[in-house]
């Protein structure tokens, strides 16, 4: 049995954040991708703010750090996105 800090989620138990951050990055057409990858920060954000006063949840904070670091891969990679702490 999985320990209440392992984060586990069963591919029919996937919370917002991970659904959108999913959808994210199986989405192929760049014109629906920018939307998506607005959506899936936006609940990313979300449920770190939700989990900000919480002391457990490491593995779930673990993943949610890195989804915002994919995200921010997708949109410079994918959508050329530029910002000052993308050196080029």
């Amino acid at each position: 049995m999985a320990s209440k800090d392992t984060f586990r989620p069963s591919a029919t138990r996937l919370s917002d954040w991970q659904r959108a951050y999913q959808a994210a990055l199986k989405e192929a057409d760049t014109r629906k991708l920018f939307k998506l990858v607005e959506v899936a920060e936006a609940a990313v954000r979300t449920r770190q703010a939700e989990l900000q006063e919480n002391l457990d949840h490491h593995s779930e904070r673990q993943a949610l750090r890195k989804a915002v670091t994919t995200l921010l891969v997708v949109k410079r990679n994918r959508l050329k996105y530029r910002q000052q702490y993308f050196p080029d």
